[in-house]
């Protein structure tokens, strides 16, 4: 499968959604507190969910995907047993999980996930965040893709006949290709763009379709970009220039540069040692472009070079390098997704129902991270979901 499977643009909610206190009678209450902002019975119709029944139970629906995402069962048997448990679930029968997981749009979830992520709450989340960073006043954007693997088949659908497989992704084969943009800039990781395609597609292929999830933030101004060297491409990087786009990238130790100035020399000692660092003007290849390239030498001789757009008059070598350590927050991110969430053990085997898990699990997590925003926990994300799945019918003033 060469295609791409799933790619998004997003528009900004124009919800006027309330701000809400942090009382609740329950953790899972409080856990769905921000869901319960969106309205999700508005999105079902937009997508035709329920047109031909009485009840079409979209939103408890929704609330045991995102359970299931953050709480993964080992069989639909056993999450059955659980919505008949657990607070703030409604009794669903495993098939009827099944056929509507599999038959409903997963798109109405993607609706709902940036529907979420454009909330004024995590507008002001965001902003508390970013203050908390003092040496750096722009946001930060990583770009990132990792491959999911899959533990039973998936039949893709023809694009003419939803009902008819044109191929199947086995397990063992490459899976699905998450492609994902994140602000970095504050202690949380907060999503902003997704696009998931076949699992052999390169990064570089889905760099505009994640800016364009990005740029409709209407909270980042000029923004610094940085991703690793799975999206190398000179003519983007001239784009971006041109643009006046912020970048920090690695670049290639062979690649082909033509120094046109040293802008300086520095060496930094710690009790690690001396490690040297060179600040150059550079053409890079034939592009006729000038970029500002970086190589930190450490004590063993390695080098690492980064390429910039960054102004030496405003960020000086050590700048540079910490706004691009800052990509390693998605790295975490993606870690944390595959240790403690359902992101990769689906139990549809359609296209469509396992994106409709995986997006339920996305809200899950940024459900999670707001949990962690209004009842402040020690031990992060991975203390913050041991909590909420062993204090589910709990009230929230039992672990304080």
């Amino acid at each position: 499968m060469t295609e791409t499977v799933h790619t998004l643009t997003q528009r900004s909610s124009d919800q006027n959604l309330s701000g809400g206190s942090c009382q609740s009678a329950t953790t899972a209450s409080e856990f769905y507190s921000l869901l319960d902002e969106v309205d999700s019975e508005f999105i079902a119709e937009q997508f035709d969910i329920g047109t031909y029944t009485t009840k079409h139970d979209f939103e408890n629906h929704l609330k045991v995907g995102v359970f299931e995402g953050i709480n993964p069962s080992d069989s639909l048997a056993e999450l059955a047993e659980k919505t008949a448990t657990h607070d703030q679930l409604e009794e669903m029968a495993a098939s009827t999980f099944s056929r509507r997981t599999n038959d409903r749009d997963y798109h109405a979830v993607v609706r709902l996930f940036f529907e979420l992520l454009h909330s004024p709450q995590l507008y002001h989340q965001r902003s508390v965040q970013r203050k908390r960073l003092e040496w750096l006043d722009r946001a930060v954007v990583a770009l990132d893709g990792t491959n999911l693997a899959l533990t039973r088949s998936v039949a893709v659908p023809s694009e003419l006949h939803d009902s008819e497989a044109i191929d199947e992704i086995k397990p063992g084969d490459r899976g699905l290709k998450f492609n994902f943009a994140a602000r970095v800039d504050g202690h949380a990781k907060q999503p902003l763009g997704v696009s998931v395609t076949a699992g052999e597609t390169r990064e570089p292929t889905q760099f505009d379709h994640l800016q364009g999830d990005v740029e409709v933030f209407t909270d980042l101004d000029s923004p610094i970009h940085v991703f690793d060297r799975g999206y190398l491409d000179y003519d983007r990087f001239c784009a971006l220039k041109e643009r006046e786009e912020d970048f920090v990238c690695l670049l290639q130790s062979d690649s082909r540069v033509d120094v046109l100035e040293r802008i300086q020399d520095i060496d930094i000692t710690d009790e690690a040692g001396t490690r040297h660092v060179r600040d150059d003007l550079i053409e890079l290849a034939e592009t006729g472009e000038t970029f500002r390239r970086i190589v930190f030498e450490d004590v063993d001789g390695e080098e690492i070079a980064y390429l910039t757009t960054l102004s030496p008059e405003k960020y000086d070598p050590v700048d540079v390098m910490n706004i691009y350590t800052l990509r390693t927050l998605i790295e975490i991110l993606f870690r944390e997704l595959k240790q403690y969430t359902n992101i990769e053990n689906f139990h549809s085997q359609s296209v469509n129902g396992v994106l409709f898990e995986l997006f339920c699990t996305l809200i899950g997590y940024v459900l999670i991270e707001w949990f962690r925003h209004c009842h402040p926990l020690r031990g992060g994300v991975p203390e913050a979901v041991r909590l909420i799945r062993t204090r589910w019918n709990k009230s929230l003033p039992v672990y304080g």
